[in-house]
């Protein structure tokens, strides 16, 4: 079978009184956390429906996403702030899910500000997994500014549409592509390296628009189909 790949929705747990609308500061990272702290859910799932449909087009095949599982993790706040994306597997083991390659783990975690990074699958052993934070969240379920985004990216001088709902849609379906092998471009090899605005995996914000291609490079597509999944 292909790839699968398994969103989950992840809610630390906290203590009471966790600062909302502020930045807080802990340790060198900054953090902003956008009233409600539930996020909506079927706004989750319908910027997942939309992430996979546009790596369907993108690839030419599609690659199954299983529906959002909601997670109220036994962990807090203050652990997932320090440990991050070595949590996932933490949490995947508990729910008694395979941890093996033929999986892509992505974590929605709230309160996790602008955390984002992915680790790709290794063959025959490990899936890939992938995490993402408030930015994504507070995006594409729409919160009005200021947000997670406006407050940590637009204060760095990012463009708008970096922490907009189709900016931050191209930003998980990006760190799902690290899970499934891909790089930025400047960690391919010297000579073959893909121009950062014609791949999703450079200048994701610009979604939809990668100059004349879908969002990924010929390379990229058959990089990530060395799995030879089933045509869509």
């Amino acid at each position: 079978p292909p790839k699968r790949i398994v969103s989950l929705l992840i809610m630390p747990a906290t203590p009471d009184g966790i600062p909302l609308d502020q930045s807080v500061q802990v340790g060198e990272a900054t953090y902003y956390v956008s009233a409600p702290w539930e996020v909506d859910l079927e706004k989750v799932a319908s910027a997942i429906q939309s992430g996979e449909d546009w790596l369907a087009v993108a690839l030419g095949v599609r690659i199954p996403w299983e529906p959002l599982r909601v997670i109220n993790s036994q962990r807090t706040l203050t652990e997932w702030r320090a440990r991050t994306i070595a949590l996932i597997k933490e949490e995947v083991d508990q729910l008694g899910l395979p941890w093996t390659d033929d999986y892509i783990y992505l974590g929605f975690v709230r309160g996790m500000g602008g955390f984002a990074g992915g680790v790709t699958y290794v063959s025959g052993q490990s899936p890939g997994y992938a995490m993402v934070g408030d930015i994504c969240l507070e995006a594409i379920c729409e919160y009005a500014h200021p947000t997670a985004g406006s407050e940590l990216l637009g204060r760095d001088n990012w463009p708008p549409n970096s922490f907009a709902l189709l900016g931050q849609t191209a930003a998980f379906v990006h760190e799902a592509l690290h899970g499934l092998s891909l790089l930025h471009p400047d960690d391919w090899p010297e000579g073959s390296q893909p121009d950062w605005g014609e791949t999703i995996m450079g200048h994701w914000w610009n979604m939809p628009t990668f100059g004349d291609n879908n969002g990924l490079t010929q390379a990229e597509i058959e990089q990530v189909l060395l799995w030879n999944p089933v045509q869509a």
